[in-house]
């Protein structure tokens, strides 16, 4: 796209690729597709739990339409903005309000704002890795994608930090015979030119090395980070180290990759063999996100994040 100019001046650099915030908003609400879930069907399920195998499904997205890829950029920078601000729900109608109107938020308050946007998506002047961009989507994909299923009874948003030391996310959930269970994620984007079997062998190493670390951390501390500290959660939450060990059966793995690539046929098939304590039926779970448009929607998110700066 061509540059634009000021009345008489000199170009002001190029014009932003893609619909507005308010266009996508609109979008997404006029047309009631308000959910990642309405742009990323999902498209496989390997449904079998068994022994020293991994249950995985895939959602793929190929040739979304521009105002389908601004759309769901919208609902994703929207909703992890949410949940960045917190209770500081005023702070989040201001930063909403100036990002769909397209106007800047007023000096005072922008500071504050902006601190808010910083440790993850870095700021104009100072922009944070790209790998970091790319990363933090694919974990926010992954959580909204599995969150709302119904078995889920505990699963927390992604971390607000990208360079935060510890497990990407985990889900507390119960069986179909009602008993809970634990499975500690490990997410992984694959945007660049390694293959997809490398990101998915990194995400088994990790797992396997530090595990038993991140379920530390987890249980240390949980009362400070869920609001369902009912008995029986607590129990489970108590147990956790010494069952992640053991590879008790309370326990188990997840991997999720993001991708623009196209998908292979098996993409979880080594994670059993890389994780040889987690062998029971229904241990490990696979989550492979696939959108040819990737690299763009990301980028997208984080200029709607800026839009207001």
């Amino acid at each position: 796209m061509k540059a634009s100019s000021g009345p008489g001046g000199p170009p002001t650099g190029p014009a932003p690729v893609g619909p507005t915030a308010a266009q996508s908003e609109e979008f997404a609400r006029t047309n009631k597709r308000l959910a990642v879930h309405d742009y990323l069907p999902r498209t496989f399920h390997d449904g079998s739990a068994v022994a020293a195998k991994c249950e995985w499904s895939s959602h793929v997205a190929v040739n979304l339409a521009p105002e389908e890829g601004g759309a769901l950029a919208w609902i994703l920078i929207d909703t992890i903005m949410k949940a960045r601000f917190g209770p500081a729900t005023q702070l989040h109608d201001t930063w909403r309000q100036h990002t769909l109107t397209g106007t800047k938020i007023p000096p005072l308050s922008n500071p504050i704002i902006a601190s808010f946007i910083e440790p993850v998506f870095g700021l104009p002047q100072a922009q944070k890795n790209e790998d970091h961009l790319h990363g933090h989507v694919g974990e926010w994909l992954w959580h909204l994608l599995t969150k709302d299923n119904s078995a889920v009874r505990v699963q927390l948003d992604p971390k607000g930090d990208v360079t935060d030391a510890g497990a990407d996310g985990f889900s507390i959930y119960e069986t179909s015979t009602g008993d809970l269970r634990f499975r500690l994620w490990e997410s992984k984007k694959n945007t660049g030119t390694a293959s997809l079997s490398t990101s998915l062998n990194k995400a088994y190493e990790q797992l396997a090395v530090s595990g038993q670390r991140y379920v530390g951390k987890i249980v240390g501390t949980y009362g400070q980070s869920s609001s369902d500290t009912s008995d029986e959660v607590m129990a489970l939450v108590t147990s956790l180290p010494a069952a992640w060990l053991q590879g008790d059966e309370l326990v188990g793995a997840g991997v999720t990759i993001s991708t623009h690539k196209p998908l292979p046929t098996m993409p979880f098939k080594k994670m059993a063999v890389k994780l040889p304590l987690l062998s029971k039926p229904g241990q490990l779970r696979g989550l492979a996100t696939s959108i040819d448009s990737y690299i763009e929607i990301a980028t997208l998110v984080r200029r709607y994040a800026w839009t207001a700066l």
